[in-house]
């Protein structure tokens, strides 16, 4: 009998000598978050008695530093399996945490969830395959029931007699404002919003004309006249 430790073989499947990586998505702001994971991944590789080849923290406390996720993606190598303890890690979006994972998976990266008792072998598995699939229906929800949450909101509102929009008469700025005193000018001497476009090359004068219109550019120009 060899005396052989074939953990690492045995537990990675179909991958021959794979390292094994752990990730903690490290948050300054959170430690309680952060501790947690380590419990879970710990406690996961005792039980399974794995050897860590790498644990990889990264630290991600804002929006901002999302980005930093793509230090894991270089930290891994081909033909491993990272452990994580929750989908979560990999981003604060179904749709986010989706691409990491098909990322990593078209990698040959095999992922183990630990507090969602997954195991993600590759892209080319057909329970993979299927987990993906729901967590890709997943997105299609996420995406629906906000667009519903939104749209309740907004009812809600109405029915509270809360007014939607901007108040009544507030005027966006546009891209004739650069041009105003030109426009003004024109007006002034005489010449059509139709001839003012075309001088100041506007594919259509219409917008030019609602812009005139709204802000009442030729009523306070005949107003200054008046007064004269």
């Amino acid at each position: 009998m060899f005396n052989i430790n074939l953990n690492n073989i045995l537990y990675v499947k179909g991958f021959l000598m794979s390292k094994i990586f752990t990730y903690v998505r490290n948050n300054q702001n959170n430690l309680k978050y952060t501790q947690e994971q380590k419990e879970s991944i710990d406690k996961y590789i005792k039980k399974q008695n794995i050897t860590v080849f790498k644990d990889i923290e990264i630290n991600i406390g804002t929006p901002s530093e999302e980005r930093n996720i793509l230090e894991l993606l270089k930290n891994c190598e081909k033909n491993s399996t990272i452990i994580v303890s929750n989908l979560n890690v990999f981003g604060r979006s179904i749709e986010t945490i989706l691409e990491i994972v098909k990322f990593l998976l078209a990698n040959k990266i095999r992922i183990i969830i630990v507090e969602q008792n997954l195991d993600l072998l590759d892209d080319k598995d057909m329970l993979t395959q299927m987990i993906l699939g729901v967590i890709s229906m997943t997105v299609s929800l996420e995406k629906d029931l906000m667009s519903l949450r939104t749209k309740e909101a907004l009812t809600a509102k109405k029915l509270d007699g809360i007014s939607l929009g901007k108040p009544k008469g507030t005027i966006q700025k546009s891209k004739f404002d650069l041009q105003r005193d030109k426009i003004e000018e024109l007006l002034g001497v005489g010449l059509s919003v139709r001839k003012i476009s075309k001088l100041l090359g506007y594919n259509n004068h219409i917008g030019l004309n609602n812009y005139v219109k709204k802000r009442k550019i030729k009523i306070n120009l005949n107003k200054q006249k008046d007064d004269k």
